[in-house]
Order: structure tokens, then sequence, then C-alpha cells
């Protein structure tokens, strides 16, 4: 296993799995959902804003598009998971439906 810690991330790699947890100190589930649902209100704004001021669908713009569709499916997963985590109790147990 190698692992590297820096800037509050740490990353970990073991045979085929890769994990990357950030450190988030004097946080709770509730408040680090609420900051990760802003972050990404504001991407989905910044999206919305590239798409209604592109008068080109190149190449370049769709895989512009989908990049930022992308991180906004990663924010809203860690969204979900923080919300649920806080919905519990924050105790960390699995929910129904966890796969």
């Amino acid at each position: 296993m190698r692992k590297h810690t820096a800037y509050g991330i740490t990353a970990e790699h073991t045979g085929a799995d890769m994990f990357v947890t950030a450190h988030a100190p004097s946080e709770n589930p509730l408040s680090l959902a609420a900051e990760k649902a802003a972050q990404l209100n504001a991407l989905l704004v910044a999206a919305s804003e590239q798409v209604d001021g592109s008068t080109c669908a190149s190449h370049v713009a769709r895989e512009g598009q989908s990049r930022l569709l992308a991180l906004a499916a990663g924010l809203a997963h860690e969204t979900a998971v923080l919300s649920e985590l806080a919905a519990l109790g924050g105790e960390g147990r699995r929910v129904e439906g966890d796969s």
C-alpha cells in the first residue's frame, strides 16, 4: 500500500483500489453537506452560463461540458452521502440501497 498526505487530503493506493479522503476538522456531516451543495450549485450555474454563452458546439465545448457534469455528479454523490450520514446522526451506519 502506498499512502500520501498533503493539504489535508490523503491518497492511498492498494492493489487496484484508490482511495482519496479529505480531512475536515471541526466539521459535522450536515455543515459539510451544505458546503458541498453550495459548490454543486456554483458549478451548475457556471456550466449553465457556459452553455448559454456558447455559440459553437465544438468538440472542445462538449468535452468541457462533459467534465463539468462529471464533477457535478461527484459533488452530488458526496452531498448525498454526507446528508445520509447527518440523517443517521453521524453514526456512519450503512443505509438501505448502498452498493
